[in-house]
């Protein structure tokens, strides 16, 4: 089978996913507020957008792994058609409307659920013998987060949130169009001998037990990771700092992702994927203790620079680490668990984040997330080290 441009396709459509994800992740918390929700409250709904969203990659996993018909294209044009539905419906909802819960949960859930898709679905032409450069794709999509945070928070600086439910179905749209023109490659279903059609993840487990270790520090790390993302305007407005602000550190963060994604492949060429890893999440940790110490504007956009050296880094390192420790036979859940990692941390920030800062206020929710942030690093390093004791 013959794929024409397919590394301009699989770049674009990255930008256009994770422009959406810059609108439904990056500024629900701005949206919301406009909405009239609470801080709480918003940590409730921020819940249910990461539980759906957990639900649906998880569940789905086992399911498109062991099925001759139902593919990864095809999941990611059902969630990609169901965030527009839903956040359309959104854009219409009077604020204080209670409905306004119930549908930013789904169309925002919808609109990240098919990313560890969009991963494995490279991995599946590499095996096909096409080249396909993740890195360079998953770089453009960093790019185009970075353009978007920009324009987003210049956006509602100039007129409300209002105008984001219009910026994700633009872009849903956009990928959803780029999506349809992929051909995937024809399933190959490797089944053992005496294999049930589906794999519990408790079997899972048991199988990759080592992998363990990795994903709970990942939560860790993703869960400070996600506070801070998620309510960024609230850090920023402690130190004085608005909504303009925010798109200018989110530009930042984006930007400087840019160098180490794009050149990926060549660091894997010179260093194991399990100690970039480890590198990673120690400058983590480094990034989110400046957040911690910060006291102005200047200091929190130098901590938005330390993202190269480890988000940059730790996001494509998780998808070939999923790659070369999982057999193709469990090749999605392997991804779809990488990248339950980011969810699940987002789910735990949404549900404590809210209520902690409401609580005891911005600076204490920080310390107790960078506390956290430093035992995800613990178990990491604690996993490489393992990993390549086994290996040796």
């Amino acid at each position: 089978m013959k794929y024409k441009n397919l590394n301009l396709k699989y770049a674009l459509i990255n930008a256009f996913y994770f422009m959406l994800v810059c609108g439904s992740a990056g500024y629900a918390n701005n949206f919301l507020q406009a909405k009239g929700l609470e801080t709480s409250i918003i940590g409730m709904v921020l819940t249910g957008v990461s539980i759906l969203a957990l639900i649906g990659q998880t569940g789905m996993a086992p399911i498109i792994d062991r099925s001759e018909k139902l593919n990864e294209k095809k999941f990611i044009m059902f969630t990609l058609c169901g965030s527009i539905i839903m956040v359309l419906i959104l854009s219409f909802l009077p604020a204080g409307s209670m409905l306004v819960i119930p549908f930013t949960i789904l169309g925002f859930s919808f609109a990240s659920m098919g990313i560890p898709y969009l991963n494995s679905i490279a991995f599946i032409y590499e095996s096909e013998g096409q080249t396909i450069n993740y890195g360079l794709g998953r770089g453009v999509g960093s790019a185009a987060y970075a353009v978007a945070g920009l324009l987003i928070g210049q956006l509602i600086s100039r007129t409300s949130a209002a105008v984001l439910p219009y910026w994700i179905v633009g872009n849903a749209l956009l990928a959803l169009l780029v999506v349809s023109t992929l051909k995937v490659p024809e399933k190959k279903i490797v089944k053992q001998e005496g294999e049930k059609t589906k794999v519990s993840y408790g079997v899972f487990f048991r199988k990759y037990s080592d992998i363990v270790v990795v994903i709970v520090a990942l939560i860790c790390l993703y869960f400070c990771h996600m506070l801070i993302n998620s309510y960024m305007i609230n850090i920023l407005e402690n130190i004085g700092g608005t909504a303009a602000d925010q798109g200018n550190a989110t530009f930042i963060q984006a930007m400087v992702e840019l160098p180490p994604m794009f050149l990926f492949a060549l660091i894997l060429k010179k260093v194991k994927v399990d100690h970039i890893m480890a590198f990673a999440a120690v400058f983590y940790s480094i990034k989110h203790v400046m957040i911690l110490m910060t006291n102005s504007l200047g200091m929190y956009y130098a901590a938005m620079v330390l993202q190269m050296v480890s988000y940059a880094l730790i996001v494509p390192a998780t998808v070939y680490f999923a790659d070369s420790h999982i057999a193709p036979e469990d090749r999605n859940q392997g991804q779809v668990l990488m990248g339950a990692t980011g969810t699940i941390g987002g789910l735990l920030s949404a549900s404590i984040g809210g209520i902690l800062i409401q609580a005891v206020g911005v600076h204490t929710t920080l310390v107790i997330a960078t506390c956290v942030s430093v035992i995800g690093t613990v178990l990491m390093l604690l996993a490489v080290f393992k990993l390549t004791r086994k290996q040796n």
